[in-house]
Parts: structure tokens; C-alpha cells; sequence
């Protein structure tokens, strides 16, 4: 009777590790939640509107090749150098200050603030026609990056040379996410008018297809929370089983004692 009863335990605590050791796939699982037809994709990609703080790459053109020269840092993005870094586009490029203003050489300071880049081109073509004839000019955000923290596989800040990085480009960048953390739980901060705002997204509905949240914006910070439980779950399947080794070799000694 009493290894009867011994047997019956053992199941049940083996039925207990497989139920604890489970995460529901509804968590676990991306865009499982589908309530938008085939056809009901993302956004276009949102344009970035300059901010404080932001820097911009500045190439003006000319058919006059020393004119260029003025106009232009040797070192810029668009010169051909193939070694530049993150370190180089934050000293050549051209930062904008807290009036909103970047200061090109040759040619003074230019209000850019809350401009997309199109508008900032366009901007800067009327300062250099006061110089050039027909001048050209290209615009880039030289410092467009995400920072990614929580379970992931990689955390840590990415710099970005594309338009229109999605939030699941980013979560690949990271390594994706680790079995610990919880897709309906995710918080974005992004700056919106040079303050920030804490956003929350669940990676499991496809609502986030056509969310302002499916690409991301310069500085967007990403935090991917943890399952509840978390430090439970990593070290369940250990406890038990130790429980349960403890417990038989127990109920071994008290079975033959009374015998």
C-alpha cells in the first residue's frame, strides 16, 4: 500500500516539473493574435523630423570643384572614405545645436530644427545659392541608432544605416528574444518633440503591423520584460527533481525500517 502511494506521489511531482516548466505558446509566439486581412500592412516608414541634438551629414555640389571644396569636410559620408566610424561621423558631422541650428562652413548657421531631411536639403540649396550657381545637396542623419535592453540574446546600442528599420530588424540585431522574455510585455521610449514617452506593445497581435510603434525612430529605446516568474522558472526543474531524489531516498529508508 504504502509503495502504492509512493508511486502515485512520484507522478505527481513528475506531472508538476512538465506544468511549471511549460510557458503558454500565446506568449512566446509572434503576431498569433491576427485580427487584420492579408492586405492590411504597416505604414509607410514615418520621416524623421530633426531634433536637438541630432547630426547631419552635408554634402553641397557644384560644377565648380573648388567651391565644392569650401563647402564640404574632406571626411564626409558621401567623399568615399572607407574608413569612417561612428567616432568620425560624430566629429565631421554637423551637430544641431539647442537654437536648432547647424553651422556649415562658408555658409553660417542654418535653422533646421523639426525639418525632415527633404525640407533640411532644401533649406540648405537657398543658403548656397547665395554662393553657388545650381548647387546640389544631399542631407543624411549620420547618428541613427536603438537601444535594446531586457531579455534579449545581445542587448546594447545599434547603430542604423537604412531607413525604415522595422521593431523586428531590431529584435534580430539583438540576437533576438531569449526564452525568458515576454513578447505582450514590451515598452518603447521615444522622443517626440524632445521629450520622452513610455509606450507599451504586444509583439503577439499583428495590430502592431499597422502601429506607429512597427518602425522605429532615432534613440528609440526598447525594453523587452521578463515572464513572470522568471526567477523561478530557471531553476524549477533543478529544485524539484532534487525534492524528489530527497523524498525517495527518504521514503526508501522509513519502507525498510518498517518492514
Amino acid at each position: 500500500m504504502l509503495k502504492l502511494k509512493f508511486s502515485s506521489i512520484n507522478k505527481i511531482l513528475i506531472v508538476l516539473i512538465v506544468v511549471q516548466s511549460c510557458t503558454p505558446m500565446k506568449k512566446i509566439t509572434y503576431l498569433n493574435k491576427n485580427q487584420n486581412s492579408e492586405w492590411d500592412v504597416s505604414p509607410i516608414p514615418p520621416k524623421h523630423h530633426l531634433e536637438i541634438g541630432d547630426i547631419l551629414m552635408v554634402k553641397v555640389i557644384s560644377r565648380n570643384e573648388e567651391s565644392n571644396n569650401l563647402f564640404n569636410i574632406e571626411s564626409n559620408t558621401n567623399s568615399g572614405n572607407p574608413t569612417l566610424t561612428a567616432a568620425n561621423l560624430y566629429l565631421n558631422g554637423f551637430t544641431i545645436n539647442q537654437e536648432g541650428n547647424i553651422d556649415i562652413p562658408n555658409v553660417g548657421e542654418i535653422f533646421v530644427l523639426n525639418q525632415t531631411l527633404e525640407e533640411a536639403e532644401q533649406t540648405i540649396i537657398k543658403k548656397a545659392e547665395n554662393y553657388l550657381i545650381n548647387p546640389f545637396v544631399v542631407v543624411k542623419l549620420a547618428n541613427f541608432q536603438f537601444t535594446i535592453l531586457g531579455e534579449v540574446n545581445n542587448s546594447g546600442s545599434f547603430p542604423v544605416y537604412k531607413e525604415g528599420l522595422t521593431i523586428y530588424d531590431a529584435i534580430a540585431m539583438a540576437g533576438g528574444i531569449n526564452d525568458y522574455g515576454n513578447l505582450t510585455k514590451i515598452k518603447i521610449i521615444r522622443s517626440k518633440n524632445n521629450k520622452k514617452q513610455i509606450h507599451k506593445i504586444d509583439l503577439t497581435s499583428s495590430d502592431i503591423l499597422t502601429s506607429d510603434f512597427f518602425y522605429l525612430r532615432n534613440n528609440d529605446l526598447i525594453y523587452v520584460q521578463p515572464l513572470k516568474f522568471k526567477g523561478f522558472k530557471k531553476s524549477q526543474s533543478q529544485l524539484l527533481l532534487s525534492a524528489l531524489t530527497t523524498f525517495a531516498v527518504l521514503f526508501n529508508v522509513y519502507l525498510k525500517f518498517s518492514e
